[in-house]
């Protein structure tokens, strides 16, 4: 995404200098898009857009990113979980989907710091799945039966 109060190619502005809300204006637009899955920066900016999803019905499907593709600092799993439950105040869950702030290439971050951020989602998302008796996705990394050593 562009920086704050800046304007893409498009020409539809990013950001709200009213409320500092960086997708405000140009949601409406941006649902209007033919496209079945529309994703939003959650992680960076800690959800604070997630509310405009009640001022703005749509049949279409919502990337939230979870992760922040913008430091090495790997979420822990409560911390996602708590922003899916956040997305979940706006998005019905049938509608929400999970994803990453941005790609991790173009950041420089190493393939094992984005590895651990991919197994951090995974097990975000699994907290809220069991909260709302979903089947959860298993976590290869995270299964100790799997670990080269162990545990004590």
């Amino acid at each position: 995404m562009p920086r704050s109060g800046s304007t893409p190619a498009g020409g539809i502005p990013t950001s709200s200098a009213s409320t500092g809300s960086r997708y405000e204006r140009a949601l409406p637009y941006l649902l209007q898009l033919d496209a079945d899955v529309i994703t939003f920066e959650c992680a960076s900016s800690d959800g604070k857009d997630l509310p405009l999803f009640a001022k703005h019905r749509t049949d279409k499907k919502i990337g939230i990113g979870v992760v922040n593709h913008c430091n090495t600092v790997v979420e822990p799993p409560e911390h996602v979980a708590r922003l899916i439950r956040k997305a979940l105040e706006y998005i019905p869950p049938e509608r929400l989907v999970i994803t990453t702030d941005c790609g991790f290439g173009r950041e420089g971050l190493s393939r094992r710091i984005a590895y651990y951020k991919c197994v951090a989602l995974v097990e975000g998302t699994n907290i809220v799945r069991r909260e709302l008796g979903l089947p959860e996705a298993r976590v290869r990394a995270a299964d100790p039966t799997l670990w080269f050593e162990s545990p004590r």
